[in-house]
């Protein structure tokens, strides 16, 4: 597998591999991070008040462990990185009891592949593979003011409950719960 470096990297050629959506090996896992941490260097440079404080590497490795970490690939090229995890979320007991549910976390784009829509390709790919494997519902929470949850509306995301929560940061946000519910024939 191999990742660019050069972020002013020109748009693929349309004759480009389609993208595909894969578990990431152990192998790529340091690049899955890397693209993690920038990405949230990138959101704090934007003023977008999600991840302030990057995941330690520890909670990325647990998840990679339970198989949650995915990848979009254009050919060897890892473009985005998203978690995929089936649990009961700690945040959003008294919306969603405690049934184990999908959620989608820890969306991020690699900078050389950004401005190509390939995080939207991405929770399209995520919604038909949990298709595929019987799921009903994908859940996402994410800072309720600015551009996040237009951007998940128009992948198919609603609005199901908003509240302030505390983390362990010590920084409270409004949050804003979402669900896509994932139909035999729907996409995001």
């Amino acid at each position: 597998m191999k990742r660019g470096s050069d972020p002013a990297r020109q748009p693929a050629p349309a004759s480009s591999p389609r993208p595909s959506l894969r578990a990431l090996r152990g192998d790529e896992v340091d690049a899955a991070y890397e693209i993690y941490l920038q990405t949230c260097a990138w959101l704090q440079r934007k003023g977008v008040r999600q991840w302030l404080l990057p995941k330690p590497r520890a909670t990325f490795d647990a998840r990679q462990d339970q198989g949650e970490n995915y990848g979009l690939f254009l050919g060897n090229d890892l473009a985005v990185i998203a978690t995929l995890s089936c649990e009961v979320h700690a945040y959003w007991p008294e919306k969603l009891g405690a049934e184990k549910r999908w959620w989608l976390h820890t969306l991020a784009v690699a900078p050389e592949f950004r401005g190509r829509r390939l995080g939207e390709e991405t929770v399209s790919a995520a919604v038909s593979l949990l298709r595929s494997k019987g799921a009903s519902e994908l859940f996402l929470d994410c800072g309720a003011e600015g551009v996040l949850p237009a951007y998940y509306g128009k992948l198919g995301f609603d609005p199901l409950a908003k509240k302030a929560i505390t983390y362990p940061s010590g920084n409270t946000f409004l949050i804003v719960l979402m669900r896509n519910t994932i139909s035999a024939g729907k996409t995001a």
